[in-house]
């Protein structure tokens, strides 16, 4: 007799993944975040600033993952960002020789401010994500630190600015979210988040209570929510357009251009970008 095959049971289906910068898409525009998450219409290019970003990124990696000051000198951090430069993403070796320059200044500077008494970085470039019940928020973190007194940091590395605030530290939504992940993943421990620009060595903290991560948290699944329930996905036409690089396909927001032509002479904006 044929033996009986127990029915395999169907897999449940895959819950859509949101990351801040897909959310912050869909703030900046849902039409834009339809052509390009779901008809694949990319836009940008990688430039000179994010290439040089990502080569301190990786640098910083090793570094931490070394050891840090503790366990690598100056010189051996230098010279892991010489190794994989890539000149190739640059227009000319000038450039390239300007921002490798650039580079190594920015991680001397961080280098002679990254020591402090009791502070331990737990790891650096790791993904979190946390499960909701139609969705999974996910991010990328830079960095975790625990601090001398036992609480954790959030540390967000930005190349291209001199210095930051607490506010923009209030207004960013990606920091909200890297604080959530990480108080949902270390549940009981409290989350402090900074933003470090490496151009200056100048950096912002800022904590937040379990009450305001909470409301957080409920910021992020409306969002969520709305990008999973809209079918329309409509152009919501404003200042935003003259960032955008799709008004060439998006009617609306080649209308509004139209109707709000800046005056002459005055610059507009430079074209935005989506990194992921």
């Amino acid at each position: 007799m044929p033996s009986r095959r127990t029915p395999a049971r169907p897999k449940a289906p895959r819950l859509p993944r949101f990351s801040p910068t897909r959310l912050s898409l869909y703030i900046f525009c849902p039409r834009a975040y339809y052509l390009y998450y779901d008809q694949g219409l990319r836009w940008g290019g990688q430039t000179a600033g994010f290439a040089l970003g990502g080569s301190l990124h990786r640098s910083l990696q090793l570094f931490h993952d070394r050891g840090g000051a503790a366990q690598v000198p100056l010189e051996e951090l230098l010279e892991g960002l010489r190794e994989r430069w890539n000149p190739s993403v640059y227009a000319s070796p000038e450039e390239s020789q300007a921002h490798l320059a650039a580079g190594e200044a920015a991680l001397q500077r961080y280098y002679a401010g990254e020591t402090e008494p009791g502070r331990e970085t737990v790891w650096t470039e790791k993904m979190l994500q946390h499960r909701y019940e139609r969705f999974i928020l996910w991010g990328r973190l830079d960095r975790l630190d625990r601090r001398p007194e036992g609480s954790l940091e959030v540390v967000d590395y930005k190349s291209g600015r001199l210095e930051t605030s607490e506010a923009e530290l209030h207004g960013s939504l990606a920091l909200r979210i890297y604080q959530l992940l990480t108080a949902r993943t270390y549940p009981g421990a409290a989350v402090h988040a900074s933003i470090h620009s490496l151009r200056s060595g100048h950096r912002a903290t800022l904590s937040r209570t379990a009450a305001e991560l909470d409301r957080v948290e409920q910021e992020v699944i409306e969002i969520a929510h709305t990008i999973l329930d809209d079918e329309m996905m409509a152009a919501t036409p404003g200042e935003q357009c003259r960032e955008c690089v799709y008004p060439r396909v998006c009617p609306p927001g080649r209308r509004w251009l139209a109707e709000h032509a800046l005056p002459a002479g005055r610059p507009g904006l430079p074209s935005g970008g989506e990194t992921g």
